[in-house]
């Protein structure tokens, strides 16, 4: 009897050092999991943060060298300089057809961003509407993306001129030209985007070289300049440095005379920035601007002519917001006579001997009036942009019109649809 007890008892107590040996090994192996989980999370941490740095370095290279996937020189080998800094195992940039995914990778870790292609749009001479050319011209395009090289010589798409409607050249019966050509040493456009009219031509209409777009669709030119809604005009109006103010070509005839010498002053007294609200005769103008500080002119619903010898280092962009064609119209100052000929006259305004060789271009057609936001007659040579956001509108150039594209100096977001990293795209993997 009193073994029974004894063994009952040793039983027990062998069953309470088995329960307590067993509580240890799972408080043991309990500490041990954390240890590793802890270490596990130290580790992707690391790994997340190398990943990131890398990213970080490759996209401060693809922006800072102005990298082009699409040009034929690319190398992968660009980002190897972020590898070793940032404990990276891979930096590359993936061709993903419709964009490209540029990723580091560190372990298990991966930090990427979407690169995308704007599509073109800078160019010497960009439009909402259409354009008509009339006479001799030497346009240097904007320069797009690196397609091959001759020896020692770049070859590039290029872009001059990007209109919403229709392109007319007509170079006339002289020994007038229209070419667009880059003017670097090393550097040209490649045969397919360079357009090269003779002299004795007839006129040509939307049959062009691809570095003249014709009837793009969407064109939203004060969107790709300012990056903003033309409907936000009022916010972007803020930043600028000065903000004149012209009225109407005929009633405020002599502020309008001399809207461009005003805007000269302005840039003279170097202000970079300018605004005007109504017409400008720019003429004045003539001469402002340089290389080293090229400024930007905006004049909101107004129209805009000059004559004779023109030059501007800078851009001018033109645009109108709840403006009528009536209201273009008038600024030019033709009315029809009332003894009922339908003929055109000229009211005396700012405009007065633009409006006079408008008569004599568009006859008694008062309908071609208020389609008219630009008109200059002369010798204009430029360094940057001119651009018209007036949809449906029809600018008109008579004369040596050579307007060139000022690379890197040009307010122009975007560059002639060079991929750019799309803002908001990092992902972490």
């Amino acid at each position: 009897m009193n073994n029974q007890k004894g063994m009952a008892t040793l039983a027990v107590v062998s069953g309470v050092v088995l329960i307590i040996a067993l509580f240890a090994i799972s408080v043991g192996s309990s500490g041990i999991s954390d240890i590793k989980k802890s270490q596990n999370v130290v580790i992707d941490s690391q790994q997340r943060a190398n990943a990131k740095a890398g990213l970080d370095c490759a996209i401060a290279v693809f922006e800072e060298k102005g990298l082009n996937p699409k040009n034929a020189d690319f190398s992968q080998s660009v980002f190897d300089v972020c590898k070793a800094p940032t404990n990276s195992s891979s930096i590359r940039l993936t061709d993903n057809t419709t964009h490209w995914t540029l990723s580091a990778t560190s372990g298990y870790a991966v930090q990427s961003v979407l690169i995308k292609s704007g599509g073109a749009t800078a160019a010497a001479f960009k439009t909402s509407g259409s354009l008509v050319i009339d006479g001799g011209n030497a346009w240097i395009p904007a320069k797009g993306d690196k397609v091959g090289t001759d020896g020692d010589i770049g070859i590039y798409e290029c872009i001059a001129i990007i209109a919403g409607g229709d392109v007319t050249i007509d170079v006339g019966k002289s020994s007038a030209e229209f070419k667009s050509a880059l003017t670097g040493t090393n550097e040209r456009c490649h045969e397919s985007f360079s357009t090269h009219i003779p002299p004795d031509t007839d006129p040509v209409t939307n049959e062009f070289e691809s570095d003249i777009l014709d009837n793009q669709e969407n064109i939203d030119v004060f969107q790709d300049l300012f990056d903003t809604p033309k409907d936000n005009w009022g916010s972007v109006k803020k930043t600028f440095d000065v903000k004149i103010t012209t009225g109407s070509a005929i009633s405020d005839k002599e502020v309008v005379s001399s809207c461009g010498s005003t805007v000269k002053s302005e840039i003279d007294a170097g202000k970079k920035k300018i605004w005007v609200d109504g017409d400008c005769f720019i003429a004045g103008l003539s001469g402002a601007g340089s290389s080293e500080n090229p400024p930007l002119v905006v004049i909101k619903n107004g129209v805009v002519g000059a004559k004779d010898a023109f030059t501007f280092h800078g851009t001018i962009f033109q645009f109108t917001v709840d403006y009528s064609e009536s209201s273009l119209a008038d600024s030019w100052g033709a009315y029809q006579k009332t003894d009922g000929t339908g003929h055109n006259l000229c009211e005396d305004g700012a405009m007065s001997s633009l409006c006079a060789e408008l008569i004599l271009e568009y006859k008694n057609d008062s309908s071609k009036w208020g389609k008219l936001p630009f008109y200059f007659h002369g010798s204009y040579e430029s360094k940057g942009s001119y651009l018209v956001d007036v949809p449906g509108s029809i600018s008109l150039v008579k004369g040596s019109f050579k307007p060139g594209y000022d690379e890197g100096k040009d307010p122009l977001p975007g560059g002639s649809g060079i991929p750019r990293i799309l803002k908001g795209s990092i992902h972490d993997f």
